[in-house]
């Protein structure tokens, strides 16, 4: 069950989506969201879902003094919904001092799915900032063969992250902005590499 008292706080964490296909940068977006955060005293949650084996990048956060929340067995749209809302409301309930709930679900995670578990625990869907990451290398698999799930992937996203710009061609990245626009006009979109440091506008957006 879901918190009431804590439903009705107006000072209740955001929580931040990372979603994105296998591949796409999102736990790169992760970690320097999180440096950025922790550089401005913030103190967040961390949440991850993976299928399979835990992975070197939720030890890699530990290593960094990170406590991580691993959500396994299962991807967290289809078997794991429990468990999310679960998580979530522990979090609520035993953390009051968050200032974010940071949420890395798997690539393979409709985000579409993600959300009755976040909202169930008194959310609303405007209180969910998914920053959807755009792999613009595999902009035909994106068209031909997973053209639902991106569709409703840039259809929940506050905004988009066109990484990996230094992979492809101008044409390729003219073509993903497209794409996005689209589906969502006037989405906001960000073009970086995400090996590199976070661009000055979306730092301020987050």
């Amino acid at each position: 069950m879901c918190n009431k008292n804590r439903e009705l706080l107006s000072d209740r964490p955001p929580v931040i989506l990372f979603s994105g296909f296998l591949g796409s940068g999102k736990t790169t977006m992760l970690l320097k969201t999180i440096e950025m955060l922790s550089a401005a005293d913030k103190k967040c949650a961390i949440i991850i879902n993976e299928i399979g084996e835990v992975g070197i990048d939720n030890r890699q956060m530990r290593m960094m003094g990170y406590d991580v929340l691993d959500l396994f067995g299962g991807c967290v749209c289809c078997t794991m919904k429990v468990t999310l809302e679960a998580t979530v409301n522990h979090l609520l309930e035993d953390y009051e001092d968050l200032d974010y709930i940071l949420f890395e679900p798997s690539g393979m995670a409709n985000p579409l799915s993600l959300y009755p578990a976040i909202m169930n625990c008194g959310y609303r869907e405007e209180e969910i900032q998914n920053v959807f990451v755009f792999d613009p290398t595999r902009i035909a698999l994106y068209q031909k063969r997973m053209n639902q799930l991106f569709n409703d992937s840039i259809n929940l996203a506050k905004c988009v992250v066109i990484n990996k710009l230094d992979q492809v061609n101008q044409s390729e990245i003219e073509t993903a902005v497209k794409m996005v626009e689209t589906i969502r006009p006037g989405l906001k979109t960000y073009k970086m590499n995400l090996n590199e440091a976070l661009s000055q506008e979306l730092h301020q957006y987050l």
